[in-house]
């Protein structure tokens, strides 16, 4: 395992929902995640984040890092693309 390998780096900052959203489909994809404040972001906002401001954050591998931030991006443009109808 080289070192971009073990490094572990955040792709999201956000609300519970999506957050959770996100990891199933990190993981049907074949990538793994570590979701952060999922459940306390959700009864205690504001003990895990300023404000209590997007409190959940979703962690992957330095080595999933591009094709993980493809799959966020295409979460939001179909939620976009949903909200339109």
């Amino acid at each position: 395992m080289n070192s971009n390998e073990s490094k572990i780096i955040e792709i999201f900052q956000g609300n519970p929902g999506d957050a959770q959203m996100i990891k199933e489909l990190l993981f049907d994809n074949g990538i793994e995640s570590s979701l952060r404040n999922g459940l306390m972001g959700t009864i205690a906002p504001f003990q895990v984040a300023p404000g209590g401001f997007e409190p959940a954050r979703l962690e992957v591998l330095d080595s999933d890092k591009d094709k993980a931030l493809e799959l966020v991006q295409a979460f939001f443009e179909a939620s976009e693309e949903l909200d339109d109808e």
